[in-house]
């Protein structure tokens, strides 16, 4: 024996027995544990912890609903859970302080701390694992220290504190529950994932909720230091008590798994803010400026995500210039409210996606009447692009910088491009009256290239240069692209009053798919139309094969292939007579995604649900107040009301356009004013769009044509001429399945008694039924002898095959089954199973529309949430 004196300490600890949130109970939570005298101290020691715990105990009173930032929606059942076996060394003598949160015993001797916790203190404690301490986690003064916390006006933070030295390889995640004994609304629960802000910087750890709703939550926190392996484990448990929702409570703007502000990633890509080290960035009047250093030359990419703007709007609203050792994005944010900036490194030669690398969450509150866009930048880069400009060795040689200023309105540029390679340049303003009065003329000699440029009239104007291998058709590629302020030629100011505007906006739109190649309606009227493509988040090789227009049905196409999943940027330009110089007609955002995320986070859909008061927007500052000036040729109010109806259509936000037209009409337009006319069209217009978005992700056949019909009734300038075809594409589709489900309900009994008679049957019918059962949601084992599959053929009611398909939802199926299912028919034509056997042929096509079906939705798929993932 080792001769160390030892005693035995009675008491309770907090094991899987324990209730977070509820009084200690010492016939439940009763336990033993050990001191040890060592080195002339006495320590403890749990040797149970050390070597064991219960895995899986679970008290069945919480619904899972956010984990990390991914929605979910899962029961747990009551559950004791499983004891595993594993060496834990934190229990081997761990600190007292740290023990004692876990450990009281009763003695308060064997606490061994100067000042002893007392049993109300143990109780109120936050549930703290060893994982906590073995990460140097610490407790500020902000650090909520009762496991129970309240929210306040519907929010609430938890903030600890990180050792800096060590915090570089740690990775957080969170597990957020519902209370299962609130009267829950499920389609609430699967969105709380949008309220939960996650910020990890080198010395704090700050999650920070609010909440949509009242009720009572759970908050677990995990942990890990990746250097010592990819599992998760808890670090501590918070049970949140929301008595009230947070009023106006909208949703993040985005919910980045490597959460908010610098971090690791931001630093292992050589990157570090010199402007903004925290997660939330404040903007009082809407422009905002971020700094960082670089150590090395990156391809650099931005985002910029908002609850209700689409992205392709979004993305004229932020630009980023790098020179020399520093990045600098800047932003424009078109009204009040809170923004994601996402932002995305990657070394010159990597091709592919980016890794986001740094994300901010920016609040604007005091814009009075929202920012003006950036002139086109086609793709948000000002200066060299410098994986095309190197692909087609192009080279700025007199203006190598982005950002440029004229004294008097002129310009000129000069470019060297190798043998083969023609230019094109697109000039681009925001003014419609400068609009009418730029010009520009590109000359060239060899492979020298000049482009100049008038601006006679003051602003604000882009340059943007691109590169087409000569003989090659549809696809042009941005190489250099420029932001030039121009003082102005010799125009007076009377007489840039007195031109007249031409309409600069140009049409964007978001796309979403699952598909490796979209189509894309061409703009009628664009004769000679060329294509720009690139990922928004990463870099591409310039690719001739990626886009291919071609005509169909009397319309114009142009068909883009996606490569990856990700998302990508379209601009369609109109070329002139000359193949020198284009004009931005269209842009389109299309993001590709895997189909099981096709559908999910639809914000517009569950604010809509929420019912929240809109953040503040300006629609009605216009609205006529007491002792507006009434003799004036037109009020201050009307000319604000003018511009929030023109803001309102840049954002295309429904609620906001409302509000405008009502503001504008209050303040004396009449009826005939081409503005509201223009409003009260485009209102239309997006009610249909938001009518054929919802209708196309319930998936109803009856809704999805409604909509259809009512989108083409206002059609007439063609702005729903995309959405209309992507909602036909997907009615023909659901009319395909629908076609098939009443193939196989219309089987005559003899049919079906015909396949159940085969004690050997042909190839191919045991694995069509076998697919077909697989679907239906029956195990695989089972299905394996034909004899089972013949019984499944012979139950009826509610258990037959036939209703079973009539019931059929290919949402609830996971993408694993249908593949399995698609193995077992792909080895067989229709024709095959036909010859065989005709009943056994409908089933097959049926479980073939079925699969395609969960393919294109994306069925159901389940992650390990405790592994860290690549």
């Amino acid at each position: 024996m080792a001769g160390i004196p030892c005693e035995i300490i009675s008491g309770m600890n907090k094991s899987a027995a324990y209730e977070i949130g509820r009084r200690a109970d010492r016939s439940k939570m009763g336990a033993q544990w050990n001191a040890v005298y060592v080195d002339g101290n006495w320590r403890l020691i749990d040797a149970f912890w050390a070597c064991a715990c219960v895995v899986g105990k679970k008290s069945g009173e919480w619904t899972l609903v956010d984990a990390d930032g991914e929605v979910v929606d899962a029961e747990e059942n009551a559950t004791e859970g499983q004891t595993h076996h594993r060496i834990n060394e934190f229990y081997f003598i761990p600190d007292p302080d740290q023990l004692i949160w876990t450990h009281f015993p009763d003695d308060k001797k064997w606490q061994l701390l100067h000042k002893p916790v007392t049993l109300e203190e143990f109780e109120d404690h936050f549930y703290v694992r060893e994982r906590f301490h073995i990460l140097g986690k610490f407790t500020v003064p902000e650090t909520k220290m009762k496991c129970v916390a309240e929210t306040v006006d519907g929010e609430v933070e938890f903030i600890f504190g990180l050792p800096p030295e060590r915090s570089q390889t740690f990775r957080f995640k969170y597990m957020l529950y519902r209370s299962k004994s609130e009267a829950a609304d499920r389609k609430v629960d699967l969105f709380l994932d949008r309220f939960v802000f996650f910020e990890q910087r080198e010395d704090l750890l700050r999650f920070a909720l609010r909440f949509p709703i009242k009720g009572n939550f759970k908050l677990d926190i995990y942990g890990l230091d990746t250097e010592d392996g990819d599992v998760f484990d808890l670090c501590c448990t918070y049970i949140i008590n929301c008595p009230k929702a947070k009023h106006n409570c909208l949703p993040l703007p985005d919910c980045p798994p490597l959460g908010w502000g610098p971090v690791a990633e931001t630093r292992a890509a050589g990157l570090e803010p010199t402007t903004h080290k925290k997660g939330e960035v404040i903007s009082k009047d809407g422009y905002v400026e971020i700094r960082l250093a670089k150590e090395r030359a990156l391809a650099f990419h931005q985002l910029l995500k908002h609850a209700k703007i689409d992205e392709a709007t979004l993305s004229k609203y932020v630009i980023t210039e790098l020179e020399g050792d520093e990045a600098v994005i800047y932003l424009r944010l078109p009204q009040n409210g809170e923004y994601a900036l996402k932002l995305f490194a990657q070394d010159l030669d990597d091709e592919g996606a980016a890794p986001n690398v740094l994300n901010y969450l920016i609040k604007c509150s005091d814009a009075e009447t929202g920012s003006q866009p950036f002139p086109n930048l086609t793709n948000g880069l000002v200066g060299k692009n410098p994986l095309t400009s190197d692909k087609f060795g192009v080279k700025a040689v007199s203006h190598p910088s982005g950002m440029l200023e004229t004294k008097d309105g002129n310009l000129s540029l000069d470019f060297e491009a190798e043998s083969g390679v023609d230019l094109v340049c697109e000039i681009h303003t925001n003014d419609g009256k400068a609009a009418g009065q730029m010009k520009s003329a590109v000359t060239s000699k060899g492979n020298k290239w000049n482009f100049k440029l008038d601006m006679p009239v003051k602003g604000e104007y882009t340059l943007n240069v691109f590169a087409q291998r000569k003989g090659e058709k549809g696809q042009i590629y941005s190489v250099h692209s420029y932001l030039i302020k121009s003082a102005g030629g010799s125009m007076s100011g009377d007489q840039v009053d007195g031109l007249n505007e031409k309409d600069m906006q140009v049409p964007t739109e978001t796309v979403e798919t699952s598909d490796s190649e979209v189509m894309i309606p061409v703009p009628y009227g664009c004769k000679n139309a060329v294509a720009a493509v690139h990922r928004r988040n990463g870099n591409d090789p310039p690719d001739p094969s990626q886009i291919e227009f071609f005509s169909a049905d009397d319309m114009n196409l142009v068909k883009v292939q996606l490569k990856d999943y990700g998302e990508y940027m379209l601009n369609l330009y109109s070329m002139d007579e000359n193949a020198n110089l284009v004009e931005n007609v269209a842009k389109y955002q299309i993001n590709r995604k895997r189909p099981g995320e096709l559908y999910q986070n639809n914000l517009s859909i569950i604010m809509e649900d929420l019912q929240p008061s809109r953040q503040n927007t300006d629609a009605d500052v216009g609205l006529k107040k007491k002792g507006d000036s009434e003799g004036s040729e037109e009020p201050e109010n009307k000319r604000q009301a003018r511009r929030n109806i023109q803001n309102a259509l840049d954002l295309k936000d429904i609620r906001f356009l409302e509000d405008a037209i009502k503001a504008y009409v209050a303040n004396g337009a009449n009826d005939n004013d081409p503005l509201l006319l223009k409003a009260r069209h485009q209102l239309e217009v997006l009610k249909a769009k938001e009518e054929l978005m919802e209708a196309t992700q319930k998936r109803d056949l009856a809704v999805l044509e409604k909509a259809i019909a009512q989108a083409k009734s206002i059609n007439a300038h063609h702005e729903l001429d995309l959405q209309v075809a992507l909602a036909v594409r997907l009615r023909d589709h659901l009319q395909k399945i629908e076609k098939l489900r009443h193939a196989v309900l219309n089987m005559e009994p003899k049919t079906i008694s015909e396949i159940k008679s085969y004690s050997n049957p042909p190839d191919g019918v045991h694995q069509c039924l076998t697919a077909t059962f697989l679907l239906l949601g029956h195990n695989l084992k089972e299905l394996n002898v034909w004899q089972k599959v013949q019984a499944l053929l012979g139950k009826t009611g509610r258990e037959s095959v036939m209703r079973k398909i009539s019931k059929f939802d290919a949402q609830t199926v996971a993408l694993r089954t249908a593949h399995v299912a698609k193995k077992m028919v792909e080895p067989y034509t229709k024709e095959q199973i036909r010859d065989v056997s005709a009943g056994a042929a409908t089933f097959y096509i049926w479980a073939l529309g079925m699969i395609e079906e969960v393919e294109s939705y994306g069925g159901t798929e389940q992650n390990d949430q405790m592994t860290l993932r690549n």
